[in-house]
């Protein structure tokens, strides 16, 4: 969150993203009970493990400046 929210309005910018990241925990956080009680608790464990793979594709395409967050 703090590379996106480098530039003007750092403040505003940190807590949009604050904001996105807590919707992102808590939208599935709602809908994961219900899921489990149909399915059960040991293929919920398989569903979330395979829900996780495109995220780990995702972060191969993500581009980080390799100096960021090192002091100058």
């Amino acid at each position: 969150m703090i590379y996106f929210s480098e530039g003007k309005s750092k403040t505003a910018h940190y807590a949009i993203c604050t904001g996105f990241m807590a919707l992102g925990m808590m939208l599935p956080g709602m809908v994961s009970g219900w899921m489990q009680e149909i399915i059960g608790y040991q293929n919920f464990f398989i569903w979330v493990m395979i829900c996780t793979i495109p995220s780990f594709i995702a972060i191969r395409f993500v581009k980080v400046d390799p100096a960021f967050g090192i002091k100058k």
